[in-house]
């Protein structure tokens, strides 16, 4: 099984570009692959494009993306975006941010929450609504408004002025868009200010449409190509401005069928071990578990679900370094759980509180297939 590699990870693109603005990262060495590009002293954008996996691109030869490819990279574990997106502006991993997950075990706020809509589980009004702000569940502080270069921060409009995103990036520039060709000219409009200004965009519809359509849906592709003719574009209109635009993803996605789910109320005898509902992603789920019914909980996975799931001690798995590397953050072990299910093949694990709707996605990820696991990174100079 591939596991995260945090020589060669987007955290430590991250750290390429933190060094080239004076911050030296703590556990993350920068990549080698960015050694023979200057970083500094000139503009720099970094595209994240949720959902773009290299897996996915390289199916893609004739793509003006493909042709920029630079080097393979890994996401961070979970294969997920609140973990990945995370580190991409933190410049550090789950295991010193302590985001593990869509839906996150937060202590305390007493509940399963959602952190980047920064809702409970289930519904409800924001945490923002009674003056918590969502900084407060982050183990690290905002790395980019330490930057030496001026910074701005593309981001779609719905969660531009977020107070997750407030988190992340605290009052740097934001730059909000609607549409694919209004991102592009965002990106376009914060490359000609002044400074060799340092450039983070943010693409989310490409993770969103393999969610509902799927990854290798023609809804997907139709948008890789608009995507692709975009960046293109987007190129041709920085010509000269000595720009470096470097672009990667959070994640990739792989896609799963009806057949291929858990249901988690199928199994009374388990879930009655739970203390908790699910947390984490359905491609790796976190446990919590009762006192004293570790050993059944093994036992039962082993032997009614070992074709479909996996089952590991969240202590092995930080041990083994799936999480990161270096010091631990005070409240990241209290959100891994006890156990972690990692649904095999194109599996998933699902609950389901009494207040939820059916939620079906064809499109998933979070777990450690090469699909969802590695993530490109393209460099392209003007």
């Amino acid at each position: 099984m591939n596991t995260p590699d945090y020589d060669h990870s987007i955290v430590n693109l991250i750290s390429s570009l933190a060094a080239a603005n004076g911050i030296d990262s703590d556990f993350y060495p920068p990549l080698e692959q960015l050694d023979r590009y200057r970083l500094s002293g000139r503009p720099v954008v970094l595209m994240v494009i949720d959902g773009m996996g290299y897996q996915y691109l390289s199916q893609r030869p004739d793509s003006r993306l493909y042709s920029a490819l630079a080097g393979r990279l890994t996401s961070v574990f979970p294969t997920t975006t609140a973990t990945a997106v995370s580190a991409l502006a933190l410049g550090v991993s789950a295991q010193q941010h302590s985001i593990t997950g869509w839906f996150t075990y937060l202590k305390e706020l007493g509940c399963v929450a959602a952190p980047l809509p920064f809702v409970p589980r289930g519904g409800g009004s924001s945490f923002s609504r009674f003056g918590i702000q969502a900084k407060e569940l982050l183990d690290r502080p905002a790395l980019l408004p330490r930057f030496q270069a001026p910074v701005s921060v593309v981001l779609p409009q719905y969660i531009a002025q977020s107070s997750y995103t407030t988190a992340l990036f605290e009052s740097l520039q934001r730059k909000p868009f609607d549409d694919l060709d209004s991102y592009f000219s965002q990106l376009t409009e914060a490359v000609f200010e002044p400074g060799n200004p340092f450039v983070w965009g943010y693409w989310t519809e490409l993770d969103a449409m393999a969610h509902s359509c799927g990854i290798n849906s023609p809804e997907v592709e139709a948008h890789f190509q608009n995507i692709d003719q975009g960046f293109g574009r987007f190129m041709d209109s920085i010509a000269g401005t000595d720009a470096i635009v470097i672009v990667t993803a959070d994640h990739g996605l792989i896609d799963t069928a009806q057949d291929r789910i858990v249901h988690m109320h199928q199994h009374p005898e388990l879930q009655q071990m739970l203390l908790l509902p699910l947390c984490g992603e359905p491609r790796a789920a976190y446990c919590y578990l009762r006192p004293g019914s570790e050993r059944d909980f093994d036992r039962y996975i082993s032997e009614q679900l070992d074709a479909c799931l996996q089952v590991f001690d969240t202590d092995e798995l930080v041990a083994q370094g799936w999480f990161g590397r270096g010091a631990l953050a005070p409240r990241f072990k209290e959100r891994i759980g006890d156990r972690l299910l990692l649904p095999r093949s194109n599996w998933i694990v699902k609950d389901r509180l009494l207040q939820e709707s059916a939620f079906d996605q064809i499109g998933v990820h979070g777990g450690l297939s090469d699909d969802e696991l590695y993530v490109p990174m393209i460099v392209a100079e003007s």
